[in-house]
């Protein structure tokens, strides 16, 4: 009777498939989600609750990242800054990278709606069904828009943080989602330049033919102002305002260089700094309201 042995598991694929959930992508979803849990308390919300919206959430946007990664397999391929992603490089099978993202998304979502609420589970199902059918199976690869249309699934976790606080979902944590959608387009269109021929040679539609560097400032201009008006619609305090202030400062400083002459150089910087402000914006608002609140 022949015996079927079971896979080896090593460190090496158990980082090849922590890879597949992109872990560092989440980290902006976290805070984001961690600063509306933080605003609705008025303070320092349950560590109960904000353990489990962490790891419902954490584990619905890698299974998000995870079917983002198997249906974009063969463009990952084509590109120098994806091809050695566990999928394109063979460290991976398909079928169990579904799996994977199947058990990921089901975990979560057990975990939202057993031990946080109804609410927070429904809106990280929509966000993961948002990024996965619309965004990364139809329009990214038709037409820049994509970018547009895919900046909503990242404004989700700040509702849900809010929900997973109120039980409901009220208009206030919109202005939060605002400043992620704002912040999006720039930090996605900084990419699409300083990665331009790799895009190019997976036939991806990333940016539009005129006006990316106006567009890049407009919404940097908006996303600046929306980040400083939270102080007061938000009742935030001296140590946000100074800290959106002087981030903001910096983005716009990046913004302009863009407008004027940007190179693929210089894109690659904004695009890293564009990491780092929407960790430190938000990071500053839970400091805020957990110190000064």
């Amino acid at each position: 009777m022949a015996v079927i042995a079971a896979p080896r598991v090593t460190i090496r694929s158990l980082g090849a498939y922590l890879a597949l959930a992109k872990p560092v992508a989440i980290l902006p979803h976290f805070v984001t989600a961690a600063a509306a849990m933080f605003l609705a308390a008025g303070g320092a919300p349950p560590p109960a609750t904000l353990l489990f919206t962490m790891l419902g959430g954490g584990c619905v946007a890698a299974a998000a990242n995870a079917l983002n990664s198997y249906m974009d397999r063969d463009i990952d391929a084509l590109m120098a800054r994806t091809r050695r992603r566990p999928l394109p490089a063979g460290r991976v099978n398909p079928d169990a990278s579904l799996l994977f993202a199947a058990g990921l998304g089901l975990t979560g979502l057990f975990i939202l709606g057993g031990l946080v609420n109804r609410s927070a589970a429904a809106l990280a199902l929509a966000a993961l069904a948002y990024y996965v059918l619309p965004y990364t199976l139809w329009l990214k690869r038709r037409t820049y828009w994509s970018a547009v249309v895919g900046s909503g699934a990242g404004a989700i976790p700040p509702l849900l943080g809010w929900a997973a606080m109120t039980n409901r979902i009220e208009p206030a944590p919109f202005l939060l989602a605002s400043v992620v959608v704002l912040w999006t387009l720039p930090h996605f269109w900084t990419l699409a330049i300083s990665r331009r021929d790799d895009y190019k040679r997976a036939g991806l539609k990333v940016l539009p033919q005129k006006g990316v560097a106006a567009a890049i400032v407009i919404c940097s201009l908006l996303l600046v102002a929306v980040s400083l008006a939270l102080v007061r619609a938000a009742g935030l305090g001296v140590f946000y305002l100074v800290s959106a202030a002087a981030l903001g400062a910096v983005f716009l400083l990046l913004a302009f260089r863009m407008s004027f002459g940007g190179t693929p150089r210089t894109a690659g910087r904004f695009f890293a700094y564009s990491v780092f402000y929407i960790a430190a914006l938000f990071g500053a608002m839970i400091v805020d309201l957990a110190a000064f609140g």
